[in-house]
């Protein structure tokens, strides 16, 4: 389900890709996922959508957004990757390392790339003495909606279009992309579908409404939440409805505007609704580096909260150091020396910049869950910094 949805990429995840992929296919990776954000800047609003500030688009000045599906199409080009398959144990034989996959099946690879993060088995099984992370106070969910920008309610119309809602118990984010207008669907279709219980099958509507959400180019709105879990208890047991009725209760608790209240009750499109908990390691808690031929990507940060679009950057970013690794070692046909002296350097400054990802994540977190007024203000500075990099 988390694959279905848009990423945004930052401005040094983008210019790795463009040194690690061909022109060819950087430009694809844009032209296939090139949302059209429909804005003229960002609102920042408190609960009944009154105005606290807002930033003007500027030329030239546009979010870079990718879909996650298109994203591991173009960088998985050329590469030998087994799927659906979990690993249980990672050796090294004779310069070679051995993966044994859950159903009894291995391989033999001359190098192994770990890209699960912190909480990934190769990692506790190269460094059981590390503690494993603990989780932060807080869910992350995401949802679609199935809003025609011409039933946006008026009020996120006044100065732009991409909303930042900041009050006491959550950060809400509402971002609109045009593209393809999705089929009708009937209101409150994902509250009925619920009520008939979980096995309660879509109709032709909502199956045509998610068919084309797949499509990279169709118009949608995506709403983005952070809950602490104090008031989400027992989360990882909702369904669909149970997280619409404590979103709607959530909102409404802060006084929410009613409009927007009224699109997300009305125009959730079922099955679109995806949770997770946050999670982070200490800064310095990153892996120490191992001899050997198994790296991991982005370890420490690809559990930490999705701000900034940090913890893709890191596993990016990552993905561009040992590939230039891996160019420039001897065993591989490159000029430079063996892998295994080569790794190290790449290792430390994954781990530098991992770190320093972390800080900043854990930084944005605190800053968009403060209270009152000046936390709104302080939250809409930060995330309009963020969605005005020059691509």
């Amino acid at each position: 389900m988390a694959n279905r949805y848009p990423v945004q990429l930052s401005s040094d995840a983008r210019t790795a890709l463009q040194r690690i992929l061909t022109p060819v296919g950087f430009n694809n990776l844009v032209g296939e996922s090139n949302y059209d954000i429909v804005h003229e800047g960002v609102n920042i609003l408190n609960s009944d959508l009154a105005h606290l500030f807002s930033n003007r688009k500027h030329e030239n000045e546009q979010p870079q957004w990718a879909n996650m599906n298109v994203l591991r199409e173009v960088l998985s080009e050329g590469l030998k990757i087994t799927w659906c398959k979990r690993v249980v144990r990672v050796r090294e034989v004779q310069q070679k390392v051995e993966v044994v996959f859950e159903d009894g099946s291995t391989e033999l690879a001359d190098f192994v790339i770990g890209a699960d993060g912190m909480n990934s088995t190769i990692r506790s099984q190269l460094h059981p003495s590390l503690s494993p992370p603990h989780s932060l106070p807080y869910v992350f969910v995401q949802f679609k909606l199935a809003t025609s920008p011409s039933k946006i309610p008026t009020a996120f119309q006044q100065d732009g279009m991409n909303l930042v809602l900041g009050n006491s118990s959550n950060s809400t984010q509402i971002i609109v992309f045009s593209g393809r207008p999705l089929p009708p669907l009937d209101p409150k279709t994902a509250l009925k579908m619920s009520e008939e219980g979980p096995f309660a099958e879509p109709d032709d509507t909502v199956k045509a409404v998610q068919k084309q959400l797949d499509d990279p180019k169709s118009g949608f709105v995506l709403a983005r939440m952070t809950i602490p879990t104090r008031l989400a208890e027992g989360w990882e047991d909702y369904n669909e409805g149970s997280w619409i009725d404590r979103i709607l209760t959530i909102l409404r608790h802060d006084g929410t505007n009613e409009a927007m209240i009224k699109m997300i009750e009305d125009d959730l499109v079922p099955a679109t609704t995806h949770a997770s908990l946050m999670f982070s390691d200490e800064a310095g808690k990153a892996v120490p580096f191992r001899e050997g031929r198994i790296v991991l990507v982005g370890d420490a940060m690809h559990v930490v909260p999705p701000t900034s679009a940090n913890g893709i950057a890191a596993a990016i970013l990552d993905a561009q150091g040992i590939s230039e690794t891996l160019l420039t070692s001897s065993e591989f046909g490159g000029p430079g020396g063996p892998l295994q002296a080569l790794l190290p350097q790449n290792h430390y400054a994954s781990k530098t910049r991992s770190e320093a990802y972390l800080k900043e994540s854990l930084h944005l977190l605190e800053v968009s869950n403060q209270s009152g007024i000046q936390g709104s203000l302080h939250r809409g500075m930060l995330r309009s910094m963020d969605w005005f990099k020059t691509l």
